[in-house]
């Protein structure tokens, strides 16, 4: 029942908790958003609208309830689509209200001049503006505006209702390049969540407290560039983000991989020596690790972990064959107790032959029972 076998091995973490903190910041400031911009889309889209918005950011408030941070990335981005889309409607509106407004106003030339001022020094109409139009006819616009003060107040009545339809069309131009971006920077969402979830997924608890502390603050620094790049519904800054957080991801890991493999090699010493055993350490030319074990008078096991893989290689027996199984079972209780899972995938010669009460909920054993 001695030789060679084959065993998985990892440890057991959960990054839910330190997503779920992620994700407790991010929807902070959809909260925030909410306070700065809700009243803006109920005034001008209702109080359903408004409802909708506060239900998005409810779910991503009720999946950190639940504890399920993926679903909550999700709703989060969702949330942020829905509610970048509400705020252009209501901006619509708003204009759409104001232009009904301008209609009443038209037959005093001064006060439809005033309109046109107080439209075009709008913030919210020049930041689309100076986002989504056309430079030239921005200029245009603005050079207009200054001339249509000059002469008669019919005069200036023409100018101004000429002036608007053009400003309405240019707002109306900018909105559809800008639903257009936004569409484009919702196809891009899952990509970066996905990049979110591989970096969180990292166990970085494994690394020394400096590395750590690197970690942690590269992280927030590319999740809060990622934050900023959803809000402005930046294409570029999206990608950039994404490719910020993967490089992050894959500079880490290997780091990880590095001293994974190490706390492995404390992990299974220790568990080996828990187990009665002796046991020497030395490193092949290609890092792999081999724990050599004995234990008076026959009982020996060899252990082989190689750099790049959470695959153990084990040899454990006995002169007489007879307790194999039963020591790589004890080995396994051993490892549970430190933290470690293992399942052995490859039982070799020695498979176990009647099922055997599992002595840790956590500890399965593979091969044919």
């Amino acid at each position: 029942m001695s030789g060679p076998k084959r065993a998985q091995w990892f440890f057991v973490y959960d990054p839910t908790p330190a997503r779920l903190a992620d994700l407790r910041a991010f929807a902070a400031r959809q909260v925030a958003w909410l306070h700065q911009h809700g009243s803006l889309v109920g005034r001008y889209l209702g109080n359903e609208a408004l409802q909708r918005a506060q239900a998005a950011r409810d779910m991503v408030q009720s999946c950190i309830d639940d504890g399920d941070p993926d679903a909550g990335f999700d709703a989060y981005g969702d949330a942020w689509s829905l509610l970048n889309r509400l705020y252009r409607e209501a901006q619509v509106a708003m204009r759409e209200v104001e232009r009904k407004k301008r209609e009443k106003q038209r037959l005093a030339a001064l006060d439809i001049l005033s309109d046109c001022e107080d439209a075009w020094q709008s913030v919210e109409n020049q930041a689309v503006l100076r986002r989504w139009a056309d430079r030239l006819e921005l200029g245009r616009l603005a050079s207009e505006l200054r001339d249509a003060g000059r002469g008669s107040p019919q005069q200036i009545q023409e100018k101004a209702k000429v002036w608007f339809d053009r400003f309405d069309k240019a707002m109306e131009a900018a909105s559809q390049r800008a639903r257009e971006n936004a569409k484009a920077v919702q196809a891009r969402i899952p990509s970066l969540h996905a990049a979110l979830r591989s970096l969180g997924n990292l166990n970085a608890d494994l690394l020394s407290k400096e590395e750590k502390g690197g970690l942690a603050a590269e992280k927030v620094r590319a999740q809060e560039d990622a934050e900023k790049a959803l809000l402005a519904e930046d294409i570029e800054a999206v990608e950039a983000s994404t490719s910020i957080l993967k490089d992050l991801t894959l500079r880490y890991e290997g780091k990880i991989k590095a001293a994974q493999l190490e706390k492995a090699r404390e992990v299974w010493q220790a568990a080996l020596a828990g187990c009665g055993y002796s046991v020497t350490l030395r490193h092949d030319s290609d890092g792999t690790i081999i724990l050599q074990a004995s234990s008076f008078p026959t009982r020996s096991a060899k252990v082989q972990l190689a750099p790049g893989t959470d695959e153990a290689r084990l040899d454990v027996g006995d002169d007489h064959g007879t307790h194999c199984v039963k020591d790589v079972q004890a080995l396994q209780t051993e490892l549970a107790r430190r933290g470690m899972q293992v399942t052995v995938t490859d039982w070799g010669r020695g498979k176990p032959v009647t099922a055997q009460r599992p002595v840790d909920r956590t500890i399965t054993a593979g091969g044919e029972r």
